[in-house]
């Protein structure tokens, strides 16, 4: 009996370790450069692996400024404004692969002063897998979006700025909106109003303001991309209580966007084997 305690003890402690910071950190390029996805190392920014251009069937490339995972496992991206082909949309992308899929263009409403659509600076669900978005254009205000079109529509402005030279925006497991809505500010925004509520003006190791943010389980990170060309990029842990910065290190150059995947918890089998093999000591030790 105390063999099979210790046993389950075990088990139980190997199960919660395999399920601590497990997500996988994937990141692609858009900031002044053709869109790439990548994984990334969450622990100090390098490169783990190139997975490839971020074209679609026909060939057209995605500089992509936003990722977000589903809660049901699908990438999905928001492309970057500067090229009209690909330009302001919603878009489905093959985590192993790298190719593309469009959803639908956002049409957020909000233009330039040479006509270039908003798209969304950033993208993040939350649990209950509704998809959220913060403007490039117009303001940095927050929009829901419709994951089957694409449409992206206006939860309300928030007050902060006129433009958005960061746009970062992640969801916490608690349904806290966290924002970088500028260089200087971090803070979070109301769901329902749009309302932003400025917490600090962040640290950035590599200049320039945050581009994306996104959390793996309770801890936010974020991908501080810096002026220059190619422009540097750091990643970093934020205080959510302070705005505190943990810089990690330094990452691929043009990053401008992160997402986290959780992959298929590997416990459940692990855990049938176990309990079989419990079964089986107890059994032979009578």
């Amino acid at each position: 009996m105390k063999l099979l305690k210790s046993l389950l003890v075990l088990l139980g402690v190997l199960s919660f370790a395999s399920h601590a910071n497990a997500g996988i950190l994937y990141a692609a390029t858009s900031a002044g450069a053709p869109g790439e996805l990548y994984i990334i190392n969450q622990a100090n920014g390098a490169l783990v692996q190139d997975i490839g251009p971020l074209n679609d069937a026909s060939g057209l490339n995605y500089p992509i400024t936003g990722l977000a995972f589903s809660p049901s496992g699908v990438l999905y991206g928001s492309s970057g404004d500067k090229f009209p082909g690909s330009q302001a949309k919603l878009v489905k992308i093959n985590p192993a692969t790298a190719q593309v899929t469009l959803v639908g263009s956002f049409n957020a409403g909000p233009t330039n002063t040479d006509g270039v659509p908003a798209t969304m600076a950033d993208i993040e669900f939350d649990a209950a897998g509704n998809l959220y978005g913060v403007a490039s254009i117009g303001g940095p205000s927050l929009y829901s979006i419709n994951v089957g079109t694409g449409q992206a529509t206006l939860v309300g402005p928030n007050g902060a700025a006129t433009s958005s030279t960061g746009g970062g925006l992640g969801i916490s497991p608690g349904k806290v909106f966290y924002g970088t809505p500028t260089s200087s500010r971090f803070g979070t925004y109301d769901s329902t109003t749009g309302v932003y509520t400025n917490i600090a003006n962040p640290t950035k190791p590599a200049g320039g303001g945050y581009g994306a943010l996104s959390f793996d389980g309770s801890v936010l990170y974020g991908l501080n991309v810096g002026s220059g060309s190619p422009p540097p990029t750091h990643l970093v842990i934020f205080n959510q209580a302070t705005g505190a910065i943990t810089d990690l290190g330094t990452s691929v150059n043009s990053l401008d966007a992160i997402a986290f995947r959780v992959p298929e918890p590997a416990t459940i089998t692990f855990g049938v084997f176990a309990l079989g093999t419990l079964v089986s000591i107890r059994r032979r030790s009578r």
